[in-house]
Order: C-alpha cells, then sequence, then structure tokens
C-alpha cells in the first residue's frame, strides 16, 4: 500500500478535491497534481549523483508527491561542466543509483523525471579551462564570461547528446525527462533575439530560432518509447523591462515548440537568470506574491493544449487548489514547501498542518548561487537525515521510553532554537519544561518577520507553538530564572537557548546621539520629533537587519541614511533577494554610504573613508541605529555547572555563537534528540549527509 493509497476520500481530498485527483500527462498518470521541480542540490562533485541525494528525492516520494522531478541543470554534454554540484546524465558511474532512485520512487507509487540541460553561456570557465559555447558570442550580465559560438556541425551532435540522455534515463527506469530552456540556458539564448545574433538557419526568424530546441525534443522523442514522458520547461514572461521577450513573443515560442506533439508536458514559470534583476524573480522569495506565475501559465495551456505545470511560490493547498481550478493548469510546483516539509501532501490529506516555507531562500537556493550546498533554514532533515520527523521515525522513542526513566529538561529561551529543542525533546519521551523571559515565542525570528512580505514567517512560529502544545512541553512565559529556579526543576538536562545582544563597537560610547540597537528599531520604532529628523543606519552586519530597521524608520517619517563598512548594503544578502532588497530602500529614499565607519569627538559625527582613509563630516545625525555582530548572552551555563557539576548543561543557537535561522533550528532540533537519546552530539556538527 502506498501513501496515495490513503489519500482517497481524505479530509484533504475532500476540501482540494483537484489537486489529490489523479492527472493523465502523455501515456502515464500522475497519482496527484502536486510536483517537485528539477533543483540542484550542490551535494555532489564532479557530476557524480551522491546516497544522499537519492535518499533525499525518494523522501519527497514516501510523503506522497505525485511527480518527483531531479537534478536542475543536469547536464547531457562532456565538454561541458555540471554546474551547482548537480549530475552529469551522460556518465555511467551514476548508472546504479540512477536505477534504485527510480525503483524507490515508484515503490511509493510517485512517477520521476529528471531535468536536462546545457547552459551555454550561462556559467564560466574558470575551474575547467574549457571556454563556455553559446547560440553566439554575447556575454550573460550575471556571469559576464564572453563564450565561443556553438556550429552548425556542433549543435548536430548536442541534440544527438539529449537523445542519448534520455535514452539512458528510460534504460534505468525512469519515467521522462525534461528539457529546459529555463533561466537562461542555452535553447533560451537560441530562441531570444536579444542573445541570439546568428545569421544561419538558426538566427534571424522565429522558426529558426526555435528550430535547435525543436531538433533537441525530437531527437529526446525518436531516442525514447511512446510512453517516455518529455518535458519541457520554459519561462512566461522574462520580467525584463529592457531588452527582453514579452510575454506575447514568449507564447509564440511555446506554440512553435510544441506544434509537432513532441512534448507531453509544459512547465511555466517566471523570469530569467540573464541578470541580478531577473535572478531575484525566476525562484520567487518573499518580495513577490504567491502563485505569482498562475495566470501565466493558464494563458500557456489555452495557447498550446497541452498540460501545464507551473511554478512560483505555490506553498499550501488553497493556492494550489485555485492556481488549478481559476488559473485552469495542471499540475503545481509546490517544490520548496516540500523542502521544508516532505510530508507535506499526506499531511495536508489527512488534515495535519505541515512545516510553513517561509520562502526565504536563504537555506536553500540563495545557498546554492553562492557555491554552498542547499539545506533549509527551518527543516534541519534535509541536511541530517537523522533529524527527519518522518512519521516511521517518530515511533522509535517509544522504544527507548520503556529503557529507563523519563528525563528530565530544561529549556531556557523560546526562541527558534529552544523551541525546537523542547518540542523534539518531548516527542522522544521527555518531560520538558521550556522558560521564555518575555511573554511571547520566537525571539530575533518574530521580529525579522515583521518585515513586509515576512507574513509566513508567523506561520512557522505558529507551527512551532503547536508543536510546543502538541507535545505537552509546559511552556512558561515571562519568567526570566537563575540558577537556583533552574535547579529546582530537578532537571536531567538543561539546554541555554537564551539568544544574544549587540556587540557595541567603541564608537558607540559617550557619543553626540542616541545609539541604539537595530532589534529595538523593530520591536518599538522610535518617533522622530518633529520633520526633518535624520538617522544614520550603521549596517555592518550586511544582511536583512539592517534593511528591516531601516524600512521601519522610513516608515516612522525618519530620513535615513545607511553607512555601511562593505562595498555595498546588505552586501552578504543572496543574488535571489538582493535586488528586491536594494531597490525598496532605494524607492523610500534611503541614501547610501559604503566602505566607511563612523566616528564622533563627542560633540558631532564623521565617516572615515576605509579605502582613502579620509574622514569627512556626516552631515545631520538626529540617532544612530546600529545593527552590527552580536554576543552571545548566556548568564547562566557557568553557575548551572558550578552548582551541580554533573548536571547536562547545552548551549545553542545564537547563546553558543550569534548566527543564521538555519544554525537554530538545526541545532535546537539536534539538541532535542540528544537530551533524549543521547547519541547525537547536541553542540557538535554531525556528519553531514548533504554536502
Amino acid at each position: 500500500m502506498t501513501v496515495h493509497e490513503t489519500f482517497s476520500g481524505s479530509p484533504g481530498a475532500q476540501r482540494w478535491p483537484t489537486l489529490f485527483s489523479p492527472f493523465q500527462v502523455g501515456k502515464r498518470t500522475v497519482l496527484n497534481r502536486i510536483v517537485s521541480t528539477p533543483h540542484a542540490t550542490g551535494w555532489g562533485h564532479g557530476g557524480l549523483l551522491t546516497r544522499a541525494e537519492v535518499d533525499y528525492q525518494v523522501r519527497k516520494a514516501a510523503g506522497g508527491t505525485g511527480l518527483v522531478m531531479t537534478f536542475g541543470s543536469a547536464a547531457v554534454d562532456p565538454t561541458s561542466a555540471a554546474s551547482y554540484g548537480s549530475i552529469s546524465l551522460w556518465d555511467e558511474r551514476n548508472d546504479d543509483l540512477l536505477r534504485e532512485l527510480a525503483e524507490r520512487v515508484h515503490e511509493h507509487g510517485a512517477l520521476i523525471m529528471s531535468q536536462m540541460t546545457h547552459m551555454g553561456r550561462r556559467g564560466n570557465s574558470l575551474l575547467s579551462g574549457i571556454p563556455l559555447k553559446a547560440a553566439s558570442d554575447l556575454p550573460e550580465e550575471v556571469h559576464r564570461e564572453v563564450p565561443a559560438v556553438f556550429t552548425e556541425d556542433e549543435l548536430a551532435v548536442l541534440f544527438g547528446r539529449f537523445g542519448h540522455a534520455a535514452r539512458r534515463l528510460m534504460d534505468l527506469g525512469w519515467d521522462g525527462a525534461e528539457v529546459t530552456s529555463y533561466g537562461g540556458h542555452l535553447i533560451e539564448q537560441f530562441f531570444d533575439p536579444n542573445i541570439n545574433t546568428r545569421t544561419d538557419r538558426y538566427g534571424g526568424s522565429l522558426e529558426n530560432r526555435v528550430r535547435f530546441g525543436r531538433e533537441v525534443l525530437q531527437a529526446v522523442r525518436e531516442s525514447t518509447s511512446e510512453d517516455f514522458l518529455v518535458g519541457f520547461r520554459m519561462t512566461g514572461d522574462q520580467m525584463l523591462p529592457r531588452g527582453g521577450m514579452s510575454p506575447d513573443e514568449l507564447v509564440e515560442v511555446a506554440q512553435a515548440i510544441t506544434a509537432d506533439g513532441t512534448v507531453d508536458l509544459l512547465s511555466i514559470s517566471l523570469g530569467t537568470g540573464a541578470t541580478p534583476r531577473t535572478t531575484s524573480i525566476f525562484v520567487p522569495g518573499d518580495a513577490l506574491p504567491e502563485n505569482v506565475a498562475g495566470a501565466m501559465g493558464g494563458r500557456m495551456k489555452s495557447a498550446t493544449d497541452v498540460p501545464v505545470l507551473v511554478a512560483g511560490r505555490i506553498l499550501n493547498p488553497e493556492v494550489a487548489e485555485r492556481a488549478l481550478t481559476e488559473n485552469g493548469v495542471d499540475l503545481v510546483a509546490m517544490t520548496r514547501a516540500i523542502i521544508a516539509d516532505p510530508d507535506l501532501p499526506r499531511k495536508i490529506a489527512a488534515g495535519i498542518t505541515p512545516r510553513p516555507c517561509i520562502s526565504l531562500n536563504e537555506g536553500c537556493i540563495g545557498r546554492l548561487y553562492q557555491g554552498l550546498p542547499m539545506w533549509c533554514s527551518i527543516n534541519p532533515g534535509v541536511r541530517e537525515p537523522e533529524l527527519d520527523l518522518f512519521p516511521e521515525a517518530s515511533k522509535q522513542p517509544e522504544a527507548s521510553k520503556e529503557e529507563g526513566p523519563t528525563r528530565r529538561i530544561v529549556v531556557i529561551g523560546g526562541g527558534v532554537a529552544g523551541a525546537e529543542a523542547a518540542y523534539r525533546a518531548a516527542e522522544r519521551g521527555g518531560e520538558v519544561v521550556l522558560l521564555e523571559r518575555t511573554e511571547r515565542l520566537g525571539g530575533r525570528a518574530e521580529l525579522a518577520g515583521r518585515r513586509p512580505g515576512r507574513e509566513r514567517w508567523a506561520l512557522y512560529l505558529d507551527w512551532l507553538e503547536e508543536q510546543l502544545k502538541s507535545s505537552g512541553v509546559d511552556v512558561r512565559l515571562g519568567i526570566e530564572p537563575t540558577v537556583e529556579d533552574v535547579l529546582a526543576l530537578s532537571p536531567d538536562v538543561v539546554v541555554v537557548a537564551t539568544g544574544s545582544v549587540p556587540r557595541w563597537p567603541a564608537w558607540a560610547a559617550n557619543a553626540p546621539t542616541p545609539v541604539i540597537d537595530a532589534d529595538d528599531v523593530v520591536a518599538n520604532t522610535p518617533q522622530p520629533e518633529g520633520p526633518g529628523k535624520t538617522v544614520m543606519l550603521v549596517d555592518n552586519e550586511g544582511g536583512f537587519v539592517a534593511p528591516t530597521a531601516a524600512e521601519a524608520l522610513a516608515s516612522a517619517g525618519w530620513s535615513v541614511r545607511i553607512a555601511t563598512r562593505f562595498t555595498s548594503v546588505a552586501a552578504y544578502v543572496d543574488p535571489t533577494q538582493i535586488w528586491w532588497v536594494r531597490r525598496r530602500l532605494k524607492q523610500a529614499g534611503m541614501e547610501f554610504v559604503t566602505s566607511v565607519t563612523p566616528e564622533h569627538d563627542g560633540s558631532a559625527w564623521s565617516l572615515i573613508d576605509l579605502e582613502t582613509d579620509e574622514t569627512r563630516p556626516a552631515g545631520q545625525v538626529d540617532l544612530v541605529v546600529y545593527a552590527g555582530p552580536r554576543r552571545s548572552l548566556d548568564e547562566l551555563s557557568n553557575g548551572l555547572t558550578a552548582a551541580q557539576p554533573d548536571l547536562e548543561v547545552v548551549k545553542i543557537g545564537d547563546a553558543l555563537a550569534p548566527r543564521t535561522l538555519l544554525d537554530a533550528a538545526a541545532e535546537g532540533a539536534r539538541a532535542g534528540a540528544a537530551s533524549v537519546k543521547p547519541d547525537l552530539p547536541a553542540e557538535e556538527t554531525a556528519s553531514l549527509s548533504a554536502g
């Protein structure tokens, strides 16, 4: 019995009937409309598939995903390197794991397809030493490397390689392959007249510009059986205000690409990878609306009469059902929502709230675009599968409870790290008390969630509260315990998750104006005492803290000048988000001053240029707000250990070392598991299966 057999008649199937209905694609049937679209993980090296990725993709099928699509940017060409740690489909060393992956996905009732591509100019030759090759010699704005130009003979070889890779997948038991142009890959470079400057039969007219894509699809079709699914992914709107293709032109491309019947499934998203602006669109973060591509997907369905899959911030079943019934698409991509909780289909069918994706991007695609392995900010199980909350795994603690007395765990701090530790320890049989000094849970994550567009953060914090309640954690708010208070609870383990406080720079002392922490600004924004008041916001953190505080100040009526020691404001926000961050700040009329640090003489502020060492007046400054590195807040660990040397005391999250949401969630989860069954070090980084 597969998970899909439990969906019929379920509360979710009754509430969202289209989402849980089967759908025929080509000659195969998807058992529900939920899809995980292809994305790279960055876990492998040299184009080789890893055991971790096999398990990761199978986990989605086990959770009820109907169609598992894998391997974003998977390579078909041995002469072009696999990017972002993706997979080389031509490499026979991958065969055993590819075959196993297909078999295990099928055991759960899901279909499986792989993406396949050539990226053309989208990349660089820094590691390979082999020049890029593309439709023409125009460099991409993001990667900036000038490519060599494919000859017609080379193109004939290349579309044959697409066919060869598809045949290999079919022989290894896969259901289909998706050819992609999306994100500015080679096929898009051919059909975009702003990039394709060729004068041969692959350039000029629309018929010529789509020729290469059609030849690729024809090669795939001819190399495989009639029941092997052939997909094509493309953008419905490049979202380029200047120099891009319009939606009307892209509809014509879709019609031309699908005209000969080779495409069984058309996958539609928005944006492209050609510029930093569109990089912030094609994996839409929290600055864009949910189901952002739904209307365009419906238009493509009407224009082509080919089944359409749409992707773009479809994060919950209500939105998914509307995309199917109102936009008229056939399948919905819920990829990041499934990364956040691979049991999403299973849970929504049963009427259970899944862990909600917050569209931060910082832990998944944002990491990948910085050359780091993909994880998830709020699901530690992606990085460390032993922390997965798979239903079958949750039965294991019942056995451990019978092996000895119940352990009593006291968690101090109700931020993300503390909440994760508390509910996971309770689910594993621990008796857990959580003490939080404020009157609410969430810590700095609650403040970060006040940024406009981050409404889903509240859903995540609500979900954490529900886990605490359902697992039986004794939550006590408004308590800042002493060592004696903690010991009076007779703990076997104390988890210290007390967070962090500002690390004030030397210039904050004896300042001529008030200097306050950016967190305090977000929590309780000061009001200017009259018009024309100016804040100097010092950004030495480089992330979202300063921009969030800056927007709060501007909304309150302050003029905001952001001064940073870095070469740009918000210098370390990932490429999928940074364009929106700076756009919003500029639209609010804020002034940026980069590569500077402030100082004062006790009566006036000045700025030191870190590149020229010159000092200049800072101008009018009525208030200084600081966003910078923080220090751990831990006033209990030493006292607890001194008072009771044999007490197990574990520090996690910012109390251990101030870092990110991802670290807080992971360390909390690890500490919660270890506090009940201490076979996993709570403070040490576990051996990572992913990456």
